[in-house]
């Protein structure tokens, strides 16, 4: 577990979710910058409610689930990456890693940017192009890792995502994130 983990109010209000959707328990770990990239843990809980109806005799994480978790831990890294670069450009600082950011977290300017930017800010899961290799069960931790591959002039932003639970990867693939920025 990382020693960086954000707060949960904070974590809150940089996400677009509440419960029962959020998929993102905490964001282990953050790298800014071209080979960028966001890690996640989501725990499979005996009582998350998608798991009642999905194979009552032996449940297990959905993979509609595991697209959601994908698209939101794509979406931590496109906030990450703008709360980065907005602090950059507003007070001349470089946050390039989950420790840098942590350390500006309690700033009053670092919640106004957040506040801000969420404020900005919708989107939704376009598309995505996965390979389930294994399943989920209560009790599991998922870690998934979420690249930006690329991005277009229309909004769409393309990761490369996949996720495991300890050394063996359940599901990998594509997945595309469709972004537009308001201007307040």
């Amino acid at each position: 577990m990382s020693k960086y983990a954000i707060p949960s109010k904070i974590f809150l209000e940089m996400g677009g979710w509440r419960q029962p959707l959020i998929m993102v328990d905490r964001i282990e770990d953050f790298k800014y910058g071209e080979n960028g990239y966001i890690k996640i843990i989501k725990h499979v809980t005996y009582n998350d409610p998608y798991l009642l109806g999905h194979f009552p005799e032996n449940p297990i994480m959905p993979g509609a689930i595991i697209s959601e978790i994908f698209g939101q831990a794509s979406e931590y890294f496109s906030f990450l990456t703008d709360m980065s670069d907005i602090y950059q450009e507003n007070h001349g600082e470089a946050l390039h890693s989950l420790r840098d950011i942590y350390s500006k977290i309690h700033d009053e300017n670092m919640r106004n940017i957040i506040r801000a930017r969420r404020a900005q800010v919708q989107g939704v899961l376009a598309s995505q192009n996965l390979k389930f290799k294994d399943v989920a069960y209560p009790g599991d931790t998922i870690e998934v890792t979420s690249k930006l591959t690329f991005s277009d002039a229309s909004g769409f932003r393309h990761y490369s995502v996949s996720a495991q639970v300890g050394k063996k990867i359940i599901s990998q693939g594509v997945i595309i994130n469709f972004r537009e920025v308001k201007q307040l």
